[in-house]
């Protein structure tokens, strides 16, 4: 409910990829300690950049719109365990904004280097952007 009731917001959940990573990030369990995630009992803030008429991807607009959502919150922190190939690396309207939020309000960025591997240069945006702190994986057989 927004704009003091005006505005009715009803979103559907088009996965349940960030639940996931939520629990890895901050499952809190005081009784059984090897459970809990790398930041236990934090707290978490969900932005849902999925649009459920896209089979779930992401939008331009989706991602400055949750951005901006996450600078009020006074968010430190933020994970985007996306990623997609990417025909220009590091530039963009989200890359600027999210250069933005680094520079002058001190949030971190952390996100996947996304799917497209295994060669050198397959990583996928935004993962590829200087703002960001990118992780993936390499395993060889």
């Amino acid at each position: 409910v927004m704009d003091g009731g005006r505005r009715v917001v009803i979103t559907v959940d088009s996965g349940a990829h960030g639940t996931h990573v939520a629990g890895i990030i901050g499952a809190f369990f005081p009784d059984r300690p090897e459970l809990n995630g790398v930041a236990p009992g934090c707290q978490i803030v969900s932005v849902k950049i999925g649009d459920t008429r896209l089979d779930g991807m992401e939008t331009g607009t989706a991602l400055v719109r949750a951005l901006g959502a996450a600078r009020e919150r006074g968010v430190h922190l933020i994970n985007m365990s996306f990623g997609e190939y990417a025909n220009l690396d590091d530039c963009g309207r989200f890359v600027d904004m999210a250069r933005q939020a680094v520079d002058k309000h001190d949030i971190i960025f952390v996100t996947s280097a996304g799917n497209n591997g295994p060669a050198l240069t397959t990583g996928g945006a935004p993962g590829t952007s200087s703002a960001v702190i990118s992780v993936g994986a390499f395993a060889s057989r």
